[in-house]
């Protein structure tokens, strides 16, 4: 079911922008700034996004911007990835002023919508046990913990892996 942009949360736009564009670099730039004050530093795995993997067939990156539309207060992206019908989350972040308003579910509800559009069965993502409140939303929101990585290899303790099957 797609979501009006003008849903709720109130004073918000949420939908999609290219990556290249403001939006996306602004939220992207604050949620690594945010894991590496949380973790230390970013994994291997989780530099070098690229403009490639957020275009329409492949990917979509959502925006949302304040009421008057200038100001990106969150985002979050998917990318498919291979041939499977899955796609990798990327980058759920919300500003903190505007966290615990429904904000990061809206985001990823009309995360669910996009991926569809762009033929994903499947979703999954990772984030770690210094994001409790993360862990909270996902499972919240229906996703079934995983025990393996993307590749199949256990997860070593720290990590923590999400999927969601879209129907």
């Amino acid at each position: 079911m797609t979501r009006p942009s003008s849903a709720f949360p109130a004073g918000v736009a949420v939908r999609p922008e290219a990556f290249e564009g403001d939006g996306p670099s602004w939220v992207v730039t604050r949620a690594e700034a945010e894991l590496v004050e949380r973790y230390g530093d970013l994994d291997e795995g989780e530099r070098g996004l690229t403009t490639a993997m957020f275009e329409p067939p492949l990917g979509v990156f959502i925006v949302a911007r304040s009421e008057n539309g200038t100001r990106p207060v969150g985002g979050v992206g998917v990318h498919r990835v291979g041939e499977t019908g899955t796609g990798e989350v990327k980058r759920l972040w919300v500003e903190p002023a505007w966290r615990g308003r429904g904000l990061g579910r809206r985001l990823m509800g009309d995360l669910e919508d996009a991926a569809r559009g762009i033929g994903v069965a499947v979703l999954q993502l990772g984030t770690g046990e210094r994001q409790p409140e993360a862990v909270a939303l996902y499972e919240s929101a229906g996703w079934e913990r995983l025990h393996v990585d993307a590749d199949g290899h256990s997860l070593p303790l720290c990590h923590i892996r999400f999927g969601k099957r879209l129907d």
